[in-house]
C-alpha cells in the first residue's frame, strides 16, 4: 500500500466537487498538493488553507495556462508523483435546430478542450517530470464514455475519447514504470449534476475510491452503479440505453 506523505500530487478542477475532496484527502495524508482551478479563491480566501496545498489559477482549456501550470510543477524541484486530470465541463446541447451564429460550435470546442485536449496535453507534458518507477496518472472519465447521453453529445464524445487515450497512454507508459488509472464516476453530488438523478455518491466517496485504486494499483475504478453499467454494456447494450434514458 503506497504512502502518500511527502508525495507531490497535481489535481485539476480542484476548487470544488471531486477535485476539492481529493485535495482534502491528499493534504490530510501529508502529500504536497498543487491544486489547479479556474477560480482559486472563495470570498477572497483560498478554499483550503493547509500549508500542504499550493493553489494555482489555471484555465486548462488555455494552452498558455497549461504551460504555466507545468512550469510551476517543474519549479518545485521535486518529481511529480501523481497527476489527476479531474477538471471537466458538461453542457446540454441541442444540435437539431441549426446554428447560424456558430454558438454551438464554440460550446463544443470548449468542452473538447477542457475534457479531452487538456488532460491529454497535461499528461504528455508531465511524463518527463514524473517519478519513475512509481508515478501515476489518473484520468477521470465518465459513464457516458461507455453509454452516450443524448443531451450531452460533446461531453459524451470527449469522455469516450479520453477513455481511449487513457488506454493507449497506459500501454506506452507501462515500460517506464508509470501507472495509469481511469476513474469512472457514477452520478456524484456536485454542481454539474444538480437537479439530476438520485442515489448520488458524495465527492468524498468518489475521492476515496480513487485513492483505493491508487493503493491497489488498479487500472480502473468504477464505484457505485458504475460496475453495473460496465457489465450491462457488455451483456445488453440495448437494455442499458433504455435504463439510462439516453434516447
Amino acid at each position: 500500500m503506497p504512502e502518500f506523505k511527502g508525495k507531490t500530487v497535481l489535481v485539476t478542477g480542484a476548487s470544488r466537487g471531486i477535485g476539492k475532496a481529493l485535495v482534502d484527502a491528499f493534504a490530510g495524508r501529508g502529500a504536497h498538493v498543487i491544486a489547479a482551478a479556474r477560480t482559486v479563491t472563495e470570498d477572497g480566501a483560498t478554499p483550503h488553507n493547509s500549508p500542504q496545498v499550493t493553489w494555482i489559477a489555471c484555465d486548462v482549456a488555455r494552452a498558455e495556462d497549461r504551460r504555466q501550470l507545468i512550469d510551476s510543477v517543474r519549479k518545485t524541484g521535486r518529481p511529480l508523483d501523481i497527476l489527476i486530470n479531474n477538471a471537466g465541463i458538461q453542457q446540454a446541447l441541442d444540435l437539431t435546430g441549426g446554428d447560424p451564429d456558430q454558438a454551438l460550435c464554440g460550446a463544443i470546442e470548449t468542452e473538447l478542450a477542457v475534457n479531452l485536449t487538456a488532460p491529454a496535453c497535461l499528461a504528455t507534458a508531465c511524463v518527463p517530470l514524473m517519478a519513475r518507477p512509481g508515478g501515476t496518472i489518473v484520468n477521470v472519465t465518465s459513464l457516458v464514455a461507455i453509454q452516450a447521453k443524448a443531451s450531452a453529445p460533446a461531453y459524451s464524445a470527449s469522455k469516450a475519447g479520453l477513455q481511449r487515450f487513457t488506454e493507449a497512454l497506459r500501454q506506452q507508459l507501462e515500460p517506464l514504470g508509470i501507472h495509469v488509472l481511469e476513474a469512472v464516476p457514477p452520478l456524484v453530488d456536485t454542481a454539474m449534476t444538480a437537479g439530476r438523478g438520485k442515489g448520488k455518491l458524495s465527492p468524498e466517496e468518489m475521492a476515496a475510491a480513487i485513492i483505493r485504486g491508487l493503493e491497489t494499483g488498479a487500472g480502473r475504478v468504477a464505484p457505485g452503479i458504475g460496475r453495473v453499467v460496465i457489465a450491462l454494456k457488455s451483456l445488453s447494450p440495448a437494455l442499458l440505453t433504455r435504463l439510462m434514458g439516453t434516447r
